[in-house]
């Protein structure tokens, strides 16, 4: 026992290590009392001594290990035990005797045993490292060389960083911040009033949480209370995670409840709340961090954003929060790492909602999903369907599963979706047929096989959830009607419609049944987002709509206006825009646009059915005014890009290369005489300078046009940011006829894949169809 009070008793005079503040802020300490840094920012300056080295630490336990047992074998002896004749107990291990030329603090270490003949090998296990920062995998033996240096990386000195948190004008090189595209500190944020906090986390438990699973709430609803009371003092990486509840809380609101709840609407508080929490997780440096609440933000972060974000930098950010998991040891399961129960099924449950959020990203980029997705022993095992009450941080054990629905019923489902869909590639692989991605599975002819698929997936979603679905609870009630959406889903890509050559040698019967399906799953997205219920969990619909689907429904009501269901499909369609207007009405990406054009196509294909037969049909709806609106303002802006380009062309002449030139050669670029010069100047359709889609012309496009043509572009240059984003959208916006078809043709549905994956296409080579 003296032993161990030295050790706790030693201290140096002076302080050799850094301040709190500074550690916390990884910035050099000048180790004065108080230092410098505190007092120029006015702050108490607070030391504490270090923990001590990990091998003092394993020495201190061994030593207090050995008490424990010598004063357990005394209370057994007094009870008249004898622990030496107890079977299976051995004698303590009796550790070496301080020399007397060495500190009593230092040990000296058994000399290894030299006469050892024959090779010797050693099998490298993955490690996990905790430490302040986090949690590091350690998964090859040149790392295990310098676990030893890696433990005691606390005692070494730091870096100066400055003040680079807390600049106005950006952070250091390795914060990554140009990863979110982060301009503003969190510094110019404000966390909202104690009130409104505490009725964004209730939000979010009730609206976002049951189809996340990210957080455990029992034990984060402390340290959110304690944040609340402490605001101003809180961890980089736990204010990273507070502001990505704000995010995901509003984004699960209208605007009408945001009003009601927070004094402000829902377009005014979701881009602040995700401004924010960028800030916060740069500043947290969240590509470098081992810490599993900075993952947790980030993967809230990316939740908050993927409807809006520019699906292929959604795509690229998660795959670096997938890195970010596997640093951390998430892509091995918990029982391999030794990591406690709790661990293991909080490192489950981010990872596989991680994996399920790539294979939507991916798709929607143009990439196959599950393409990277293959299941071994060491993969991350499923979440445990089991209740939040059910675990706890000391829990000793492994929660015993229900067989019966629990909170985690949406993850549960998710995860068993795609599991099953890796397993059936697997067994796919092992028969010799090509179906290695849903992609390939909607090309398949087998329609056996195909058959045989849904029919398994039917009977495992049935036989495991349906069956114990209580409509009367709001998540059994989403989740119902999620699974009855997932197998028309499945239905659909085994019959989908590209499929079909000639309309006239599809079989009615087999038209007629993609139809029920596509109507169907329309109808459940509207359930899903109007029932009263379940409206809460609306939010996460628009990220899963079928677009080929909406496409098929669209394109048929295109070619056959008065189609029988053409009441309860232009109703369904009307519900759509209404529930997803952020969404379709939005014209940042082609698909949007490209829908929005079918849409009005269709629609006005019905006026002119209707006016035919003297049925005079109602006043349009909201969106397709708006709809009209976009277009008519793009033909605006693309009648005035040709001008702008005879002014640019003439800026960049010859004829004004010298100052005396230019005074009498500049032309005026006012308004007044753009639009004369447009007037004078016959139009030159903007494709003839520059072409729009990189796959339908073999001329590169862009910085690549800089990089690998021969010569430099001498044609117009659109001025103006702006401008560049908006061209390819406006060319699909202004174009009138692109979809003029006869009846006998079927829907180009390459050219709407390239639309789906972000692909900037012009009109296309083949004119459309009816599918």
């Amino acid at each position: 026992m003296d032993s161990a009070a030295s050790l706790r008793s030693q201290s140096p005079t002076k302080p050799t290590f850094a301040c709190v503040r500074c550690s916390e802020r990884k910035v050099k300490c000048d180790k004065q009392n108080p230092c410098s840094s505190c007092v120029r920012h006015n702050v108490q300056c607070i030391f504490r001594p270090p923990k001590p080295s990990r091998r003092k630490q394993r020495f201190l336990k061994d030593v207090l290990v050995d008490e424990q047992l010598k004063r357990y074998e005394a209370l057994l002896r007094e009870k008249g035990i004898d622990p030496n004749q107890v079977k299976g107990t051995s004698e303590p291990k009796l550790y070496p005797k301080s020399s007397s030329k060495v500190p009593e603090t230092v040990w000296q270490l058994p000399t290894p045993v030299s006469t050892v003949s024959g090779p010797q090998t050693t099998i490298f296990k993955p490690q996990v490292l905790h430490g302040q920062g986090g949690t590091k995998l350690v998964d090859n033996s040149l790392w295990s060389r310098v676990l030893e240096e890696i433990y005691d990386a606390e005692d070494a000195p730091e870096e100066d960083s400055a003040d680079d948190d807390e600049s106005d004008n950006g952070a250091s090189y390795d914060d990554f911040a140009y990863v979110l595209g982060w301009k503003t500190p969190v510094s110019a944020f404000s966390h909202p009033p104690a009130g409104h906090i505490h009725q964004l986390w209730q939000t979010f438990i009730e609206n976002v949480n049951p189809l996340s699973k990210l957080v455990h709430v029992p034990s984060l609803q402390p340290a959110i209370e304690k944040a609340i009371n402490n605001i101003e003092h809180i961890p980089r990486g736990f204010e990273a995670l507070m502001y990505a509840i704000y995010s995901m809380a509003v984004l699960s609101l209208t605007d009408d409840e945001c009003n009601e709840l927070l004094g402000e609407t829902r377009t005014i508080l979701l881009p602040r709340y995700v401004a924010a929490t960028k800030a916060a997780l740069s500043r947290a440096r969240f590509m470098s961090s081992t810490s599993i609440v900075v993952l947790q933000a980030l993967v809230l972060h990316i939740l908050s954003i993927r409807d809006a974000g520019e699906p292929r930098a959604v795509w690229s950010l998660t795959g670096a929060a997938i890195r970010i998991a596997e640093g951390i040891g998430l892509r091995l399961d918990g029982t391999l790492l030794g990591l406690s129960p709790f661990e293991t099924e909080i490192h489950r449950r981010i990872w596989w909602q991680l994996r399920m959020h790539d294979f939507r990203a991916a798709e929607l980029s143009g990439q196959a999903k599950f393409r990277n997705f293959d299941l071994d022993e060491t993969t991350p095992k499923q979440p445990a369907n089991v209740n939040d009450s059910d675990l706890y941080p000391a829990m000793p054990y492994a929660a015993i599963e229900s067989t019966k629905p629990t909170e985690m019923i949406w993850i549960m489902f998710r995860s068993d979706l795609s599991s099953f869909a890796a397993t059936q590639k697997v067994k796919m692989q092992k028969l010799g047929k090509a179906m290695a991605t849903s992609e390939e599975y909607v090309t398949m002819d087998d329609l056996q096989i195909k058959d045989g698929f849904i029919k398994k997936l039917e009977d495992m979603l049935e036989t495991k959830y349906l069956r114990f679905c209580d409509p009367t609870q709001p998540l059994q009630l989403m989740t119902s009607i999620s699974i009855r959406a997932a197998i028309n889903l499945v239905s659909f890509l085994a019959h989908h419609p590209r499929r079909w050559a000639h309309l006239d040698q599809v079989p009615p019967a087999e038209q007629q049944l993609v139809w029920n399906i596509v109507l169907q799953l329309l109808e459940q997205y509207n359930m899903i987002q109007t029932l009263p219920q379940i409206r809460r969990f609306g939010w996460s619909i628009p990220y899963f709509i079928q677009w080929h689907a909406v496409i098929h429904v669209l394109d048929t009501l295109r070619a056959n206006p008065l189609h029988p269901d053409g009441v309860k499909a232009w109703r369904l369609i009307d519900a759509l825009y209404e529930n997803n207007s952020e969404t379709l009405l939005s014209i940042n990406r082609p698909i949007f646009v490209a829908v929005g054009n079918l849409c009005l196509r269709a629609y006005s294909a019905r006026i002119a059915a209707l006016t035919k037969e003297a049925r005079y049909p109602s006043d349009p709806p909201a969106y397709i005014t708006k709809l009209r609106e976009q277009r008519e303002a793009a033909k605006a802006r693309r009648e005035v890009l040709p001008v702008r380009g005879k002014v640019q062309e003439a800026l960049n002449s010859e004829t004004i290369l010298t100052k005396s030139d230019t005074d009498a050669t500049l032309p005026d670029t006012s308004p007044e005489s753009v639009e004369a010069l447009g007037a004078a100047q016959p139009q030159q359709h903007p494709a003839a300078k520059r072409p729009l889609n990189p796959v339908q012309s073999s001329a590169r496009t862009g910085d690549d046009t800089y990089w690998l043509s021969d010569a430099l572009d001498n044609g117009f240059v659109i001025d103006g940011a702006e401008d560049m984003m908006n061209l390819d959208t406006d060319a699909i916006l202004a174009q009138d006829n692109w979809l003029d078809t006869s009846n006998d043709e079927v829907i180009d549905w390459a050219q709407w894949d390239a639309w789906l994956s972000n692909i900037n296409p012009v009109r296309p080579n083949v004119e459309g169809g009816s599918g």
